[in-house]
């Protein structure tokens, strides 16, 4: 797409949506815009609160730019290492540039290896709801065995890579159960995925197999002995919105985290029904969902629907306790009229992707009547890192997570050194190939997540947005995500986009896509008056503002 020039451009309404949320609609439209220097802009265009029916390839107008300029201050890479086996880990290790563990810590909570997850568990318990289909905890281990033989016959054991393309059903479980228990390595391909998209994760990966259902065979074959914890177990692909997808590789006790931290946070137990109608082909969410169900003791729900009234009934079908949403499912669960009595089972509802406007969650928990949680995380966490329910002054870092902001307001993580999660977390080992990119996230012992923030004196995070993104306007960095917030909560706004345009003096010019139904000038001004609080008045002459409206 060449760069927006002039208010006579038009930006192209694209399939596919960025970061967690690319996994979870891939259908969503979103405003792609590049600016002079070739950097790409992404933002939903039918974002939560907004009407219409966009779809990809609709086209935006762009009516109007006003960019006047205030006075003021290749690398080539080696080809993937091959796992070929627990016990050699270290030595791939070396010469594919991940991480090396030297050994691994315990959780405090929780089971810290799958085998732990069956010990833990009365084989005649329920283990997972799937539509009519009850699952003990007898049954799916069995089930979960056979499948390893039959992969183990297969030739599909130890540090092979396996795709696995299935749906939100019981099979994604065992999936992984059964890949990881015969050592090999989990990579989950989304079945509504382009030819395209997969393409690319295929190139990357190399998988030895590919399957789309679960093997029928039942070999009589002996199982090896169970991975080591530090033993690579699965790869979780990022969306590529910073290039192309890269492969965050995790270890088998690092896929238990999620469950470890939710049992130390939320005294999760036997009695959790945990339910969710996002992919089971992202790493984050199967991990989020049903396998911290079963590590906890309690019951995964394996939901498939994904409009508002069809998840409440879901949710009140299955009595889920907990459930992973996006903003764009709550917004829909208020607009289709869900009331408390259809959530009565639910105790909270934990919300990630999409950033959430601040004022649309408030009134999304009261109308509800159930507690938002808002989690920050990343593929290479696995998943969430803190977490804060809406309302809160900022996110509380979970369970052994250490999050520092650099000097140059970069949020960086790694394992606390004292107390009992001590060495516990440790993130990602790398990304998969690719070692230069590997040396670039872990720096200086940490994680770094190429996202801006700030922590408060309570040691309270407050996530800002991409580094990459935030906006250099004379020597002030500006956040967009903030700016963003404020432009959100005037009247007449469905959706704004904040960006940067490069400008000779200043570096950047701040410029504002803004989606509404109120009168365009009353609006510009309003935008201004908002947006214009974040721009030092020294520097400031006045903002770029580019309103947006549909075409009809």
């Amino acid at each position: 797409m060449r760069p927006l020039e002039s208010a006579d451009d038009e930006l192209q309404c694209l399939p596919g949506l960025s970061g967690f949320a690319s996994a979870i609609d891939p259908l969503a439209p979103v405003f792609e815009c590049r600016g002079r220097d070739d950097r790409v802009v992404q933002r939903i265009a039918r974002p939560l609160g907004a009407t219409g029916s966009d779809q990809p390839g609709r086209r935006i107008k762009v009516v109007g730019i006003e960019a006047h300029r205030g006075e003021g201050s290749g690398q080539t890479q080696s080809p993937p290492a091959r796992l070929t086996g627990v016990d050699d880990a270290v030595e791939i290790n070396r010469s594919s540039g991940l991480r090396r563990l030297e050994r691994a810590v315990p959780f405090p909570v929780g089971p810290s290896t799958f085998e732990d997850v069956w010990s833990r568990r009365a084989d005649n318990s329920i283990a997972v709801l799937d539509a009519d289909r009850v699952w003990t905890t007898r049954e799916l281990h069995n089930e979960v065995e056979r499948v390893a033989r039959a992969l183990t016959a297969a030739g599909h054991g130890g540090g092979r890579r396996l795709a696995w393309i299935l749906g939100n059903d019981v099979g994604s479980l065992i999936s992984l159960l059964a890949t990881v228990r015969v050592g090999a390595v989990w990579i989950g391909l989304s079945s509504r995925a382009t030819k395209a998209e997969r393409d690319v994760v295929l190139a990357d990966a190399h998988p030895d197999a590919v399957l789309e259902a679960l093997p029928d065979a039942t070999p009589a074959v002996d199982l090896p002995e169970p991975p080591a914890p530090t033993a690579p177990a699965a790869i979780a692909y990022t969306s590529g919105t910073t290039g192309r997808p890269k492969g965050a590789v995790h270890t088998q006790q690092q896929l238990l985290y999620p469950a470890a931290a939710a049992i130390a946070t939320e005294g999760l137990d036997e009695n959790a029904r945990i339910g969710t109608p996002l992919p089971l082909s992202t790493l984050n969410i199967l991990l989020l969902g049903p396998l911290t169900a079963l590590a906890c003791g309690g019951v995964a729900v394996m939901m498939k629907r994904t409009s508002g009234s069809e998840v409440a009934e879901d949710l009140a079908r299955y009595s889920v306790t907990r459930a992973l949403l996006v903003p764009t499912i709550v917004h829909d669960l208020v607009s289709q009229g869900v009331s408390p009595a259809q959530l009565q089972a639910v105790q909270r509802l934990i919300v990630g992707g999409a950033g959430y406007d601040h004022g649309r969650a408030t009134a999304a928990q009261d109308i509800l009547g159930v507690p938002l949680v808002a989690s920050y995380g990343l593929s290479e966490a696995p998943t969430g890192v803190a977490r804060m329910r809406v309302g809160d002054g900022g996110a509380s870092p979970l369970p052994g997570v250490d999050i520092r902001v650099e000097h140059d307001g970069e949020i960086t993580l790694s394992s606390v050194t004292e107390g009992p999660w001590a060495g516990c977390w440790q993130g990602t080992l790398g990304y998969w190939g690719d070692p230069a990119a590997t040396s670039e996230l872990w720096r200086g012992g940490r994680l770094h997540t190429g996202d801006a923030g700030s922590l408060g004196a309570d040691g309270r995070l407050l996530v800002r947005g991409r580094l990459s993104e935030m906006i250099n306007r004379g020597g002030a960095s500006i956040a967009p995500a903030e700016v963003e917030a404020a432009l959100l909560a005037l009247d007449g706004v469905a959706d704004a986009a904040v960006f940067g345009v490069p400008d000779e003096r200043l570096g950047d010019i701040v410029a504002a896509a803004v989606v509404g139904n109120a009168d365009v000038e009353a609006l510009e001004r309003d935008v201004r008056r908002a947006a214009g609080k974040f721009v030092n008045e020294r520097t400031r002459r006045r903002p770029m503002i580019v309103p947006v409206v549909m075409e009809t």
